[in-house]
């Protein structure tokens, strides 16, 4: 068995989880401590309002409560989780400071609980030598300390949020939540245990698969992106781009290495978001630009007022909103939106993780959007589709993690994973695609993406039908930036997957994984006698200002919309419940490029991507 040069290079890298670092070369400080330290200065000040609806929630939502939180506005039916932030714990394992705990928080606590949400106190330690300290020699006194605050006081549970943890405390940390996860059960059985974990991995000292095992969460702190620190503006949390096409820069690329690391995680993670941002002196007003003078952290509510004033702008790179003004020198401010937040939930529901986190509840102060795109994004029914991609929960990675790669460009949800072919032997690498098939008694066609990102292989997909197997060749560097049908139809009542492994018979080729659709397949037209399908099909590419589409049979209305690259809406149709219909749709004003057309019906959704040409 071969084994390229490439893999053998990629098990020599950092010991953490991704690629080699690439800018910055180091952890970003820490988000928490800076607003503790910048916010929290004048001690404990929260008083919360907001109703309770009743309203039910497909994915956890959870929100973290500072101390410094003021004046706060709560929808308290869209929290799953509330976080108290926090107690902070010392080297010897005790607490040594309380920020008003329990008083100050009572009212919010009362509150959540009333609502049916949990309820958990966050511990927190950011210097490395104390945690070092918590995590050995004075672990159990830190152990008697978290069991004790379940136990004594009205709380559901435990966040650790221990940061800057040294990459040799990776094991130690393992071994302290799996013993925490015990004492726990044992002396109070039910109550909830997350952890904070890095966007970035810098430090190696995070093992994500272990800690899931343990955890009821892994909360990612998904906003180091830009901060006081940063050379040019931009986003705490660019969706895409913001760096090169392997860069740790986006979020993209963050769940994607969590992916690779953990890929039984799904249920685990929380990807938790930003409610501030950040204003620069800037060199001008547009993106990229450097910075020239003063930064100033913000809370939402803040920028949202200044973008109100100044005029918002978007970023079609990182699918986030800023605005820019002169005065007597540049300044740009970035920060995440309702439509910018939308996007990322949208990502959060299709790749069938736990949910979202909120830093912070209160940043919003009392302006109703941010609340009304939550409730817009998990108070509705479970999104399911006829796509599998390469972040979903569905889709499952197999063999040694270092040989994984990623990318943030081409694929249909902004990424891609690859690997490098072996000659001979069995699979080292390979990933399986199941499906949410709406009816196992049916047949299916299948298709697959082939991102245009250097696939140099005769990739050998196999469609795995109970003891029964199909083997489908494609060459992807033939097939760059389509789909390409795998066949069909293929019965489903024994179960239906598609395998695509690494040996390819010839070494060292670029192999690489996106996502696999089906399209159901019922009856027989009388005049052609080949299967008519009944998903959705998508004119691609379409021309002469016109797109067709068919629409799928419903017994519920069905919604059509047409998004830009940037996630913007350029057009939306309803049609009543009904059987198939096909319609063209104008689209004269859109300009050439790329577009997601999405059409949903009570809890079904279906996805697909075309082009607009001109």
């Amino acid at each position: 068995m071969s084994c390229p040069t490439a893999l053998l290079a990629s098990l020599l890298m950092g010991p953490g989880p991704g690629l080699e670092p690439v800018d910055p070369p180091f952890p970003p400080p820490s988000a928490h401590l800076q607003q503790m330290e910048e916010f929290g200065a004048t001690g404990p000040d929260v008083r919360a309002t907001g109703p309770r609806l009743q309203r039910s929630l497909n994915r956890t939502v959870f929100g973290f409560l500072p101390y410094w939180a003021g004046s706060a506005y709560l929808e308290y039916d869209l929290i799953s989780v509330l976080g108290l932030f926090s107690l902070e714990m010392d080297a010897y394992g005790q607490i040594w400071s309380w920020h008003g705990f329990p008083d100050v928080f009572a009212d919010e606590m009362d509150q959540a609980h009333a609502a049916g949400a949990q309820v958990v106190v966050t511990v927190t330690n950011f210097d490395p030598d104390d945690i070092h300290l918590i995590l050995t020699a004075y672990s159990d006194q830190a152990m008697e300390t978290m069991c004790g605050l379940v136990t004594d006081y009205d709380v559901d549970g435990v966040c650790i949020d221990f940061e800057q943890v040294d990459g040799d405390d990776r094991d130690h940390l393992t071994g302290f939540v799996e013993e925490l996860r015990t004492e726990l059960d044992a002396q109070a059985p039910g109550s909830h245990l997350s952890v904070c974990t890095p966007a970035v991995d810098w430090s190696g000292a995070f093992d994500y698969s272990a800690l899931a095992e343990s955890a009821d969460a892994l909360f990612i702190m998904c906003y180091p992106f830009h901060g006081t620190w940063s050379a040019e503006a931009g986003p705490c949390c660019p969706l895409v781009g913001w760096g090169g096409a392997e860069s740790a820069t986006n979020m993209t690329w963050c769940l994607g290495d969590y992916v690779i690391w953990a890929p039984e995680a799904h249920d685990r993670i929380v990807v938790g978001l930003p409610y501030y941002g950040h204003q620069w002196e800037t060199m001008d007003q547009y993106p990229h630009s450097q910075v020239t003078g003063g930064c100033s952290t913000l809370y939402y509510s803040t920028l949202a007022e200044r973008a109100d004033a100044y005029g918002e702008l978007w970023d079609g790179e990182s699918l986030t909103p800023y605005y820019a003004f002169y005065g007597g020198g540049w300044n740009q401010g970035w920060f995440d939106g309702p439509e910018s937040l939308g996007l990322k939930y949208d990502m959060v529901r299709a790749a069938d993780l736990q949910g979202v986190g909120i830093w912070a509840l209160g940043y919003d102060e009392d302006r109703p959007e941010l609340w009304d795109r939550l409730e817009d994004s998990f108070a509705g029914p479970v999104w399911q589709d006829s796509i599998t991609d390469n972040l979903e929960s569905r889709f499952c990675l197999h063999g040694p993690s270092q040989y994984w790669h990623q990318a943030t460009v081409s694929g249909q949800m902004h990424g891609l994973f690859y690997t490098y072919s072996i000659s001979s032997g069995p699979d080292i690498n390979w990933a399986e695609w199941n499906f949410d098939l709406p009816d196992s008694s049916a047949g299916y066609s299948l298709s697959a993406y082939v991102p245009d990102y250097g696939g140099e292989a005769l990739a050998r997909y196999r469609i795995c039908r109970g003891p029964e197997m199909d083997t489908v060749v494609v060459d992807q560097a033939a097939a760059a930036g389509q789909w390409v049908s795998l066949g069909g139809p293929y019965d489903a009542s024994e179960g239906l997957s598609v395998v695509l492994g690494d040996c390819t018979g010839s070494g060292g080729e670029r192999i690489l994984f996106d996502a696999v659709r089906f399209c159901q397949t019922t009856g027989v037209a009388d005049d052609a006698g080949t299967a008519a399908p009944a998903g959705m099909w998508v004119q691609a590419p379409c021309r002469e200002g016109a797109l067709t589409v068919r629409v799928p049979p419903s017994t519920e209305p069905r919604r059509l919309l047409l998004l830009d690259a940037a996630g913007r809406r350029v057009l939306e149709r309803w049609w009543p419940a009904g059987p198939e219909t096909w319609r063209r749709l104008s689209v004269e004003d859109a300009p050439a490029g790329a577009y997601l057309v999405r059409v949903s019906s009570g809890s079904r959704l279906w996805q697909a991507r075309t082009v607009l040409l001109r």
